[in-house]
């Protein structure tokens, strides 16, 4: 079976949606009108924790080209950017990431934590790659009482020089505590910001189904 890709769209939030973020009237026009179209497997949303005007989207597709015959069909893109309004106040960042293993436990976990890391000038990025890769499988190696749910990892389309890293935690305090009490994790974060600069943020996600 092929492993999706994840769509990941940044944007902040209009006032309706950071109202009551959890009213599925504001984001369903737009929504159940993405559902509708080919590829599309799953939608999760929620407000970014460290700034709570914005809002994350990640539609889950089959593959990348489903996304791209969506954007390059002017008629249903349009169709699509006028339901976007009713909950976005601006122009949305759109990232995608080709991840190596499944990533719905990472994205149905109570919090996740969405990490970009560019590469440093003079850097390969296979170094990166296999130092990512370890720490995503330390993370998922950690006991269940850390709080760390699932790790996932891939390269993003847009930015060759840009990983993408999603974990799925029990809390965003879990999140915190893990990196400043695990041994392993701290050395490990310490070798990447070393060869990379890190960009995270967290989201407090729900399904739309």
């Amino acid at each position: 079976m092929s492993l999706p890709c994840i769509e990941v769209v940044t944007v902040p939030a209009n006032e309706a949606f950071i109202a009551s973020p959890k009213d599925r009237s504001v984001v369903q026009p737009a929504f159940d009108f993405l559902k509708s179209n080919r590829g599309l497997i799953k939608i999760y949303y929620g407000l970014q924790t460290e700034d709570p005007t914005k809002v994350h989207v990640y539609p889950v597709w089959e593959n990348l080209q489903d996304h791209l015959n969506l954007q390059a069909d002017p008629v249903q893109h349009a169709i699509l950017g006028k339901h976007c309004k009713q909950f976005m106040g601006g122009a949305p960042e759109v990232i995608h990431i080709q991840p190596l293993a499944e990533p719905y436990k990472a994205l149905e976990a109570p919090a996740t934590e969405l990490a970009y890391i560019t590469v440093n000038a003079g850097v390969s990025k296979e170094t990166l790659e296999t130092k990512l890769d370890e720490l995503a499988k330390a993370v998922n190696a950690l006991p269940e009482s850390y709080g760390a749910i699932s790790a996932v990892w891939g390269p993003t389309v847009e930015k060759a020089d840009t990983l993408g890293l999603i974990i799925g935690w029990t809390s965003v305090e879990a999140h915190w505590n893990t990196v400043k009490t695990v041994p392993e994790a701290i050395q490990q974060l310490k070798d990447i910001r070393e060869i990379a600069t890190i960009s995270l943020t967290h989201q407090l996600l729900a399904p739309y189904n």
